[in-house]
């Protein structure tokens, strides 16, 4: 029999990719998204993470809930908020109906996460039963699309490239097959818990800035800037209603990285990623 599998967020970089294997494996897949999807093989069923509610057919028959959406509208404690209940509505939606639930979070969700994208997810993953759900982890996504997209075509536009804090935090990558292949198998196996999954040796922002670079063949100076002093500026121009090319908030999100521990969830699902030499670092253009 076919798994019957429910995935929000399927229009998205990461949400069609896994919609797009599972329906490879033989699942029936249904996308929620809030426009209609075209991908082959799947169904779909309207959904807004702004919804008080869920349609009565959202996650008909589903036995495995994928939760991969989220939504950048607003700032601050209204952008968490609006989140946070979201995935409190689908998660207790997902129970009821006996369907197993896995949330894809973030490494940028933590304690001490200072963004409202790491403490919005940070705050999901407390509302689930690590005995019963499934939080995962990525690291930073290697594909055509998602953040690595955009970081890679700001890396081939900027004249100069700029290094807050140092530019030492760790980042920890992982290819989009590798976290689609591991995505596959905690759908099919329903197995309940934390899996942190990206190469266990993380980088630094300056290495993944010199090998986009290389993978783009070019040459541009990098510059350490004080992180502080510029959040304090981006803070200024956003109240006066400036837009710049980043925000307090991804200056936030770089500030707080930090690394995981990923070998036991690696070896949990048997799963061997690409090194980090074998990456596709030039896949930076977004999906056709």
């Amino acid at each position: 029999m076919k798994q019957r599998v429910a995935i929000t967020g399927a229009g998205g970089f990461l949400g069609s990719a896994l919609a797009r294997r599972l329906t490879a494996e033989g699942a029936e897949v249904s996308a929620l998204t809030r426009r209609p999807v075209e991908l082959p093989g799947v169904s779909w069923q309207p959904y807004d993470l702004a919804d008080l509610s869920l349609p009565p057919a959202a996650l008909e028959a589903a036995e495995v809930v994928i939760h991969a959406a989220f939504s950048m509208a607003g700032a601050g404690q209204e952008l968490e908020k609006l989140n946070y209940d979201a995935a409190l509505r689908l998660h207790a939606e997902a129970r009821r109906r006996g369907a197993h639930f896995i949330f894809i979070s973030s490494m940028s969700a933590h304690g001490q996460a200072a963004s409202s994208y790491g403490r919005a997810k940070w705050r999901i993953e407390g509302s689930l039963d690590e005995n019963s759900d499934t939080i995962v982890r990525p690291g930073l996504v290697v594909g055509r699309g998602g953040l690595y997209a955009r970081m890679f075509g700001m890396v081939c536009r900027a004249p100069v490239l700029p290094l807050f804090y140092g530019g030492t935090q760790p980042i920890q990558p992982i290819a989009l097959e590798d976290l689609t292949e591991g995505l596959v198998r905690l759908t099919q196996r329903r197995a309940a818990g934390v899996f942190n999954l990206a190469l266990p040796q993380p980088i630094t922002i300056r290495e993944l800035y010199t090998r986009m670079l290389a993978a783009a063949r070019l040459s541009r100076p990098l510059l350490p800037l004080p992180g502080d002093l510029t959040l304090g500026v981006l803070r200024v121009c956003e109240r006066l209603g400036l837009g710049l090319p980043i925000t307090s908030e991804n200056l936030l999100g770089l500030k707080h990285l930090r690394s995981f521990e990923t070998a036991d969830s690696l070896a949990r699902l048997g799963l061997t990623l690409k090194p980090v030499d074998e990456l596709p670092w030039a896949q930076g253009a977004a999906n056709p």
